[in-house]
């Protein structure tokens, strides 16, 4: 007997909520087990999301869908589907009631606008955002602040704050939330262990640091898209593989104001395991359309190099860059950076990030650090062929 597969399709139309629909589709698939389909009419969403329906998409419903953002970021075009939040690391809003947003115990991770915890998640033309570092939205405006320093929230040792994090401005759109000082986590999508075989096809996921973050057992393939932040905006121990996106570095013109594209700690000290794959993408900095840039562009440009392509956050992390090309003299020459090791339990300061790889960078790798592997061939020394077919089978 040919098991049925049934497909339900919601829409939502602007001013509504996702997540009433994310409602209709897990009563429907508790019940018969569909797979289910929102489509999603061109707009901005401020509202976070859990998606722990298996098999759903989230889906652009323009005819000509877009990804593209306006006016320093605070706009989308009108073709375009946005999800925003405004939580961050750091601070306590009311609307969070008794939720823990400073340290250990979190609900949510990394305060993601979006979490994915099912398997087969798909996303087409999505802008996912986290707004916390780019400008103040008006849920955040309408929202008020607790005063963690007098806060009687439950806090662990662990959890309590190692420093107050400044006043934050309350009007609508302000911006002033993208200086250094104000900067935290806040992720514009995250996926959980169970977030197996997602797949994201010309999506944008945009904000500061900590945008994209994957758990160890999730696998996830970006295809084509947007990925745009600033500090370890790409990172977790998820399988991942990120295949002709265009990687936008979030830098504007305060003093050593840097990039670090990603931070993988995919496996554990004694079993390493498949992490993250960059295939044939392409690096830029934020054009004034998508992000509010305080000082002369120029200046940034012609800057001493301040984008690396990664920080490894765990020494057996496994990262690989091939085919990457950059808008010219943007990419720092040593390109990796250990930062997020150096002094760590089995630091090796002669090798200390062993799992990481090129293959056929704009410059050839001229500068790297002798701990990148740069291959002569697009295979690993394990032999798995350098293609997003091989890293996700």
């Amino acid at each position: 007997m040919l098991a049925l597969i049934f497909s339900l399709i919601l829409h939502v139309h602007a001013g509504e909520s996702i997540n009433a629909a994310l409602d209709s589709a897990r009563t429907v698939y508790n019940s018969r087990g569909e797979r289910t389909t929102i489509l999603i009419e061109p707009g901005t969403y401020q509202e976070e999301l859990t998606i722990d329906v298996p098999g759903l998409t989230l889906k652009n419903a323009s005819r000509k869908p877009s990804i593209a953002l306006k006016n320093g970021g605070l706009d989308c075009d009108k073709n375009a589907v946005r999800i925003t939040w405004y939580y961050g690391h750091g601070y306590q809003y009311r609307s969070m009631g008794d939720k823990i947003n400073y340290g250990g115990s979190r609900m949510r991770l990394w305060n993601a606008s979006v979490l994915v915890t099912a398997p087969d998640f798909t996303a087409e033309n999505i802008i996912f955002e986290n707004s916390f570092n780019l400008y103040v939205s008006a849920k955040e405006a309408a929202d008020s602040l607790v005063d963690i320093s007098q806060s009687d929230m439950p806090w662990t040792e662990k959890e309590r704050p190692k420093k107050i994090m400044p006043l934050r401005p309350k009007e609508i759109g302000s911006t002033e939330v993208q200086k250094k000082a104000y900067r935290e986590r806040a992720a514009a999508i995250s996926f959980a262990e169970g977030a197996k075989k997602a797949h994201l096809k010309n999506c944008r996921a945009v904000g500061r640091q900590d945008v994209l973050y994957g758990d160890q057992g999730a696998s996830i393939y970006w295809e084509k898209g947007i990925l745009q932040g600033g500090v370890d905006f790409i990172f977790g121990a998820m399988q991942m593989v990120i295949d002709r996106a265009t990687i936008v570095a979030n830098i504007n013109g305060e003093k050593d104001d840097k990039c670090y594209i990603s931070a993988g700690r995919s496996g554990s000290e004694t079993q390493p395991a498949r992490g993250m794959l960059f295939y044939k993408c392409h690096i830029r900095l934020a054009t004034e359309d998508e992000l509010e840039i305080s000082n002369d562009k120029s200046q940034i440009s012609n800057a001493q190099p301040l984008v690396w392509l990664a920080r490894p956050w765990r020494w057996w992390g496994e990262t690989v860059w091939a085919y990457t090309t950059w808008e010219e003299g943007i990419l720092n020459s040593e390109g990796w950076h250990t930062g997020l090791v150096k002094g760590k339990e089995g630091f090796n300061p002669e090798n200390p990030c062993p799992f990481s790889y090129e293959y056929k960078s704009q410059d050839g790798s001229i500068g790297r650090p002798k701990w990148v592997s740069v291959l002569r061939k697009p295979i690993l020394p394990d032999g798995t062929k350098l293609t997003p077919k091989a890293w996700l089978k």
